[in-house]
């Protein structure tokens, strides 16, 4: 097959046999033999040229593509075999990168001595292509389909406020209950005033109200700190803060919608090694139900009722 398909590409029996150290009558008998084998003629030959029969370009294109797909198997096997090196470039959001990604950077690095890593923590949206990503992490709506991603986990987001906040203005037992309260208003939903929350009756609606507005999760959290209300964040923010008190959570039985994280990267054909080494330890250390949800205090709540 690979001597037919250099046959075809330099048009000549002489090249092809040049290619692959045989002489032209070696390479006229394989392609007679394959031909034979097919049943088919695959050439037309002629003193002063070859082209492709309407059979020879069929089995020529899908014999590319098999060559191809050949060459990318071997190169993943030898790839299998490689240290990862050179400069991992990676993007993450900054509070999932610093609380969750920073720590594992280490441990990348000290498995493999000759990778370095450029890490990013932002919140704006990143084009890897243009910008020489390597690797970045999302979280909710991938909208970029040039992308291959590769699920992590789910990201689960949940209500929490103070231990003061709610002996100061109750706390609430039902959805209804949260238009009496001062909500911290959270610009990042796509309806930041609309809470949509699923719970053991189904998933319900309900319009909040709130004196403070953010675009930062981070800040939201303080003030939930400083007892100014009740506030919508990930589990994977929330964790610690529930597990020493300072936090509890509302409406325990409630959580908003899940998304996900995902790990994207440019292109799944011949990726490198620095690449897989990094998805690799995020598929293991993240999988479902990742480490904040394996602790009571962030443990999923029972299932919807159908």
């Amino acid at each position: 097959m690979a001597i037919f398909a250099c046959v075809v590409n330099f048009g000549s029996f002489a090249r092809a046999a040049e290619e692959h150290n045989l002489t032209p009558s070696a390479v006229s008998r394989i392609i007679s033999r394959l031909e034979l084998r097919l049943g088919a003629r695959l050439l037309q030959r002629s003193t002063r040229k070859l082209s492709l029969t309407e059979a020879g370009t069929i089995y020529h294109a899908r014999a590319l593509q098999i060559l191809a797909d050949v060459a990318e198997a071997e190169a993943e096997v030898a790839a299998a075999n490689l240290q990862p090196r050179g400069t991992l470039k990676l993007s993450v959001p900054v509070v999932f990168g610093r609380l969750h990604v920073a720590p594992l950077i280490g441990r990348l690095m000290r498995q493999f001595p000759e990778l370095a890593v450029e890490l990013t923590l932002t919140d704006r949206f990143v084009d890897l292509i243009e910008e020489g990503i390597d690797l970045a992490l999302r979280i909710g709506a991938l909208p970029d389909s040039r992308l291959i991603a590769r699920r992590l986990c789910t990201n689960r987001r949940i209500l929490v406020a103070s231990p003061d906040y709610l002996a100061r203005a109750g706390i609430p037992v039902r959805p209804a209950d949260l238009t009496r309260h001062s909500c911290l208003i959270f610009t990042a939903l796509t309806r930041p005033r609309d809470w949509r929350l699923v719970g053991p009756e189904g998933t319900t609606s309900v319009s909040v109200t709130g004196r403070l507005i953010a675009n930062n999760g981070d800040a939201l959290l303080e003030a939930a700190l400083e007892s100014l209300g009740i506030c919508p964040t990930a589990t994977f923010v929330a964790v610690d803060l529930l597990m020493r008190g300072e936090l509890v959570r509302v409406l325990p039985e409630h959580e908003f919608e899940p998304t996900a994280v995902h790990a994207v990267y440019p292109s799944a054909r011949q990726l490198s090694t620095k690449v897989r080494s990094a998805v690799d330890l995020l598929v293991k250390t993240f999988a479902d139900p990742p480490p904040w949800d394996r602790l009571p205090v962030s443990a999923p709540p029972p299932p919807v009722r159908r």
